[in-house]
């Protein structure tokens, strides 16, 4: 598997989460990933409190237009493949008015016994 592989498998649950957390429907987040590091409470504190710190109402859903310049040098949805064949990290710059803010959503999608993907660690960052 390559990059744009992995960006093309991690699109559709991308989208759903990133969805989810547009349309503050944080408790169905869980049955597209699992926390590992914090739980669905700290993740729901963590983006409505940068929402509030940072003056804003809400997160786009997947697929608005991100305004960042030049947009060769940036990718809103970005992975890297583990070497050890185990599944890859996906980061994903959220935005609010297509404008970055600042807060990357990370996660890990890693293969499950029967062969599928299971995204596991769902967290944010101020990147």
């Amino acid at each position: 598997m390559d990059k744009h592989e992995a960006e093309q498998l991690a699109k559709p649950i991308v989208k759903k989460i990133v969805d989810c957390i547009a349309e503050k429907r944080y408790a169905d987040l869980e049955k597209y990933a699992e926390f590992e590091d914090m739980s669905l409470a700290d993740f729901t504190w963590l983006i409505e409190g940068f929402l509030e710190i940072n003056e804003l109402s809400y997160m786009d859903r997947f697929g608005v237009p991100c305004t960042f310049s030049p947009q060769y040098e940036y990718h809103q949805l970005f992975c890297i493949v583990y070497r050890d064949g185990s599944g890859f990290h996906a980061d994903y710059g959220l935005t609010t008015d297509g404008e970055l803010n600042d807060l990357t959503l990370q996660m890990d999608f890693l293969y499950t016994e029967s062969g599928a993907f299971a995204v596991k660690n769902l967290n944010a960052h101020v990147m």
